[in-house]
């Protein structure tokens, strides 16, 4: 049961009816109705639930998600492995030859892997905050499916106009999402970088790449551009989102001080979890090779 507005009542109806008979059930998007669950939790706490009655509940991360239900479930927490390769794998993993080979059209298929690039950048910039974007920005896979959708239907319909494209991914899209100006400046150079006749210029030599060493195919052969995919390093350099290159270094020292703020202040939900079991002194060595390591990095 996918949750949302009206569901509620069936949602609880079909936790009765499978508990009564053994079946297993799913409760999908909870952080959508954090109100509702407290009254989950009254009904499974009036079940007496058949011996092979499993529930599944499915969430993406809420800060008023109700603790006592997520310390009485087993949990299970995903997290797609970090890096522009493995972003483009898993897109292409989802993505069908047809659709790359659809109309024959190069141009079409080459957009299509520079829609995949182009997600891939936005997300994975989202290490480097602040100075990659300014904040945490949920660009999901729903935002590649409709621009991929947009894509195909123009490339069927009518003759592509980039701004079209510009302007559809920029506030429609992508930008929708965007709340700082600044960011948006960022997102709105990516589109006018990537998308134009120089990077997509269908079976003519490209004129512009889209990074050092990666040559768009000129086909529309799916294995071509998985192919492509398999040869990109996998760290990702910051020449990929237009990067300094010590950003790297900056980015593991904010990193350090927040692992180290996170074991050291007890006000903090880590140290109060683990309080009591660790002797602050013991972090004191930690505390020491830090302050000397960001003292050094300022002189």
């Amino acid at each position: 049961v996918a949750m949302g507005q009206g569901q509620s009542e069936i949602a609880l109806s079909k936790l009765r009816e499978s508990a009564q008979s053994g079946h297993w059930l799913c409760l999908k998007n909870l952080h959508l109705v954090t109100i509702w669950l407290p009254l989950l939790e009254k009904a499974l706490n009036s079940l007496q639930p058949h011996e092979e009655f499993r529930l599944w509940l499915t969430a993406e991360p809420h800060p008023k998600f109700t603790p006592i239900l997520l310390q009485s479930s087993l949990k299970i927490t995903y997290e797609a492995p970090a890096g522009i390769k493995k972003n483009l794998q898993r897109t292409y993993d989802s993505w069908s030859p047809e659709l790359i080979a659809r109309g024959n059209n190069v141009n079409k298929g080459q957009s299509l892997f520079v829609l995949a690039w182009f997600h891939a950048v936005v997300q994975e910039r989202r290490t480097y905050i602040p100075q990659g974007w300014s904040k945490f920005y949920e660009f999901s896979l729903a935002d590649l499916k409709a621009g991929a959708d947009i894509l195909d239907r123009l490339y069927s319909n009518s003759e592509l106009k980039w701004n079209t494209i510009h302007g559809l991914f920029e506030n429609a899209i992508y930008g929708g999402r965007v709340d700082n100006v600044w960011d948006g400046r960022v997102l709105t150079a990516y589109l006018e970088l990537f998308f134009n006749n120089e990077v997509i210029a269908g079976k003519r030599p490209a004129a512009t790449h889209l990074a050092p060493n990666i040559n768009i195919p000129t086909t529309v052969n799916y294995q071509d551009y998985t192919q492509l995919i398999s040869s990109l390093p996998d760290d990702d350099e910051p020449v990929y989102f237009g990067l300094p290159a010590n950003i790297e270094r900056s980015w593991q020292r904010i990193a350090s001080s927040q692992v180290i703020r996170s074991r050291t202040n007890p006000n903090t939900s880590f140290s109060a979890s683990v309080r009591g079991r660790i002797p602050s002194q013991s972090f004191h060595p930690v505390r020491t090779l830090h302050s000397h390591y960001c003292s050094s990095e300022g002189s």
